[in-house]
């Protein structure tokens, strides 16, 4: 059997029979395990990922734990920005203990002084003449900063991707904020694909959102979408960079709302915001949709925590939209309520963290509403077996374009006149054809090019 497969677990199938099922499998390492040297950490490391807000580089050293890896950062006197293993290559210090200076950091320890680089610059103790700075480096990545957001490439030096230079990110008249309540980064006591994995799971939010915690979803006019009670259609579609989730839901005898979530390679959300709510259209209008708000990135720690990081694209001179109406999905999204409401009233931390530090996938049995989680895991495999075998993964740019993104919610003005259109809005093996056929049936509004298909 290859390395990158694993073996399902023999299934309980009698009453009282978890004496049959004491034995808990391995994880599947080849996904979910990040360290150096492993599959999947190699694979994440030809990306760049956001390391921490701007904001959190101040006068002191800020130390960072990404993909098993101990790291050194901070910005020096002339606003280079600087990531560094974390111990001195002199004797094992920290160097989240040392001094910024005007080129550098320096050790507690001893004095030695890095440049962002890792080049060693003085070595002041050491002898006059000594050479001994200029025979090796401290061991570096290469950090950027832009959109308030500290970027680090941990990958081979010579294999550097283009920045992320998503469209959405382009919008003149948007600063960029963090979504969480906090002012994140959110932690979360987990495997990063826990995480990922709902990304492509849009059809847990009836369930967990809604039908268990209460409504916990609310407009961007700060209204509860108690639609979300109404159970959808999923569909899932591969796009040129990742996975588009369709979750389709009749609201009204004339109003469809499509709820559409993106997953980006490698461990990307970009998630709308639900419009006005409830949907009210104009005179000659078909569709109300706003742009997308958020860009949630997943990014491990280690094999088993993950902090989350988010953009929200927010107007100039106003609010935040994410935060400006905290909705429960997001209170209930980190940690620190209290146990019993944990309990009572769970939302995608709870879910997430409770499949164990990392989840078993032998020990689970996927159902039709998990083929978002199937395409995600089949497309990871094979992306990090492209790495293995020399190649880029998906989504890694060296030619400087600007990445299209493909999500948004939509209310969707559609006549219940016949079961045409509700079929249509089924389940589809064939979603270029859908996406044609839906098109034909809201005449001036193009789906199509709402979706950039």
């Amino acid at each position: 059997m290859s390395g990158s497969r694993i073996a399902k677990t023999t299934n309980i199938k009698q009453p009282y029979g978890a004496y049959y099922g004491r034995e808990i499998p391995s994880e599947d390492a080849f996904l979910t395990h990040v360290g150096p040297g492993t599959p999947c950490g190699e694979y994440l490391r030809r990306f760049w990922h956001p390391i921490a807000y701007s904001r959190e580089l101040t006068d002191l050293p800020l130390k960072k734990r990404i993909m098993g890896e101990d790291l050194v950062l901070f910005r020096d006197g002339g606003g280079k920005v600087g990531m560094l293993q974390a111990h001195c290559c002199h004797r094992g210090t920290s160097l989240e203990y040392g001094r910024i200076e005007d080129t550098g950091i320096r050790c507690c320890y001893h004095g030695w002084l890095f440049d962002v680089d890792g080049k060693i610059l003085d070595t002041p103790l050491e002898p006059a003449g000594s050479n001994l700075k200029d025979r090796f480096y401290q061991g570096a990545y290469i950090a950027d900063e832009h959109h308030d957001v500290v970027w680090g490439y941990m990958g081979p030096p010579d294999k550097i991707p283009d920045a992320p230079n998503f469209d959405l990110l382009s919008i003149p008249g948007y600063s960029f904020e963090p979504g969480e309540l906090h002012g994140g980064p959110n932690h979360k006591p987990c495997n990063w694909l826990q995480i990922v994995d709902n990304f492509v799971d849009p059809q847990h939010e009836e369930y967990l959102h809604a039908q268990h915690s209460g409504t916990q979803f609310i407009s961007r006019n700060g209204k509860l979408v108690e639609e979300l009670n109404i159970i959808g259609e999923g569909e899932y579609v591969v796009s040129p960079t990742g996975i588009v989730t369709i979750e389709m839901r009749r609201i009204r005898p004339d109003t469809v709302w499509v709820r559409n979530i993106e997953y980006i390679w490698p461990n990307i959300a970009v998630l709308g915001q639900i419009p006005e709510w409830p949907p009210v259209f104009a005179e000659g209008e078909d569709a109300i949709h706003d742009i997308p708000i958020t860009f949630d990135w997943a990014v491990p720690i280690d094999d088993v925590n993950t902090m989350e990081m988010s953009l929200v694209l927010t107007p100039i001179g106003q609010e935040n939209p994410r935060t400006k109406f905290p909705m429960a999905a997001l209170e209930s999204n980190s940690s620190g309520r209290p146990y019993e409401e944990m309990q009572r009233i769970p939302g995608d931390y709870e879910a997430q963290i409770g499949q164990r530090a990392i989840a078993v996938h032998a020990r689970e049995h996927l159902g039709t509403i998990d083929k978002g989680v199937a395409m995600l895991r089949k497309g990871l495999r094979e992306a990090i077996e492209m790495v293995q075998e020399g190649a880029d993964p998906p989504n890694v740019w060296r030619d400087g374009r600007m990445v299209p993104t493909f999500s948004g919610d939509a209310a969707l003005r559609i006549a219940e006149i016949d079961d045409e259109v509700d079929r249509i809005l089924g389940r589809q093996t064939d979603l270029e054809s859908f996406f044609f056929q839906l098109q034909h049936l809201l005449a001036d509004y193009d789906v199509a090019s709402y979706l950039r298909f």
